[in-house]
């Protein structure tokens, strides 16, 4: 059984983002899943070393403590039952802790199956270009929420702002959840790439990666911009749009992926949301979502022909039955 109660995130707080919420989850962990994960464990360095930010930037002094678990919920409060269910959860978020003994990752993947099969799927055949639809799979689905959980422990966490010890978080404020939920995402599909480069994965994998979270960002930005998973999606959407890392058909109402110019243009947005991070840019965080993280002409269209799914799902748990 893999419990957790306790105040952690701080969606809910639009002042600052610095007040967490109680949550609890119930799940029973599987063990055979879970195994299957050990081989990321050894790579978590190795991400860090691979940001595409100067070394002194980079974040050495995080605990090494990085426990990894595929589980299967059967029961949620507080927090985390209220609106948009999670998929899966990088906790704790105190650097206090992270420095000294690292953070655990959970995968819910009972969770992800359904969202898979009941959201993602049919989304991807309204807005997806029908030629990148073999791309989407719900292996590239869930490895992507597993490489954003671990993304969240890897970046600046403590940092220097005029010559002062800070976190990231309480520079950046009310665009902290917003900015790190966008670094996640495109650090999710960036370790992906880096796990082919580093031959746990096959190299046919990188387009089911791009093309899976393509579809997927439709699922997201549905929660809403102004949420910080919505938010974080249509910066990268509208970011990656606008260097011709998406394309999308005025004519066909569909989109797809460059497959030539995704990987440069990901790496430089990488680059900008890292670098305000680690500066503790408060008014660069604030810009890049005043101007990335907006309803563009095509998202709205492709948002418009999604009207008639459901935005997410509500689990009904045997256990309240």
């Amino acid at each position: 059984i893999e419990i957790v109660i306790g105040p952690y995130e701080v969606y809910e707080d639009g002042m600052f983002n610095y007040k967490a919420s109680f949550e609890s989850f119930l799940t029973i962990k599987d063990q055979e899943e879970s195994k299957k994960l050990d081989v990321f464990k050894q790579y978590l360095r190795d991400m860090e070393i691979h940001l595409p930010i100067p070394d002194q930037y980079k974040n050495f002094e995080r605990g090494s403590e990085s426990p990894l678990a595929v589980v299967n919920e059967i029961f949620t409060a507080g927090d985390t039952k209220a609106g948009v269910q999670t998929l899966a959860f990088n906790l704790p978020n105190d650097e206090r802790v992270r420095k000294v003994k690292g953070s655990k990752k959970v995968m819910l993947k009972n969770v992800a199956h359904a969202k898979y099969d009941k959201l993602l799927i049919p989304i991807t055949e309204i807005v997806l270009d029908p030629d990148q639809m073999k791309y989407v799979t719900f292996n590239s689905f869930f490895t992507h929420s597993l490489m954003h959980e671990m993304s969240h422990g890897i970046g600046p966490g403590f940092i220097k702002v005029d010559g002062r010890d800070t976190e990231v978080r309480k520079e950046l404020k009310e665009t902290y959840a917003t900015l790190e939920e966008c670094k996640a995402d495109i650090l999710g599909m960036y370790n992906n790439v880096f796990m082919i480069e580093k031959g746990v994965f096959p190299e046919t994998f990188e387009r089911e990666t791009y093309v899976t979270f393509l579809a997927g960002t439709f699922r997201s930005v549905r929660f809403g911009i102004n949420e910080a998973h919505g938010g974080g999606n249509a910066i990268i959407y509208n970011f990656l749009l606008e260097k011709g890392a998406y394309e999308f058909n005025n004519q066909t109402q569909k989109v797809k992926v460059n497959f030539e110019k995704i990987g440069p243009a990901l790496r430089d947005l990488a680059n900008l949301v890292l670098m305000i991070q680690a500066k503790g840019d408060y008014q660069g965080a604030k810009d890049l979502i005043a101007k990335y993280a907006v309803n563009s002409p095509s998202m709205e269209t492709l948002r418009k022909n999604l009207e008639q799914l459901p935005v997410d799902i509500k689990p009904v748990y045997e256990i309240e039955k």
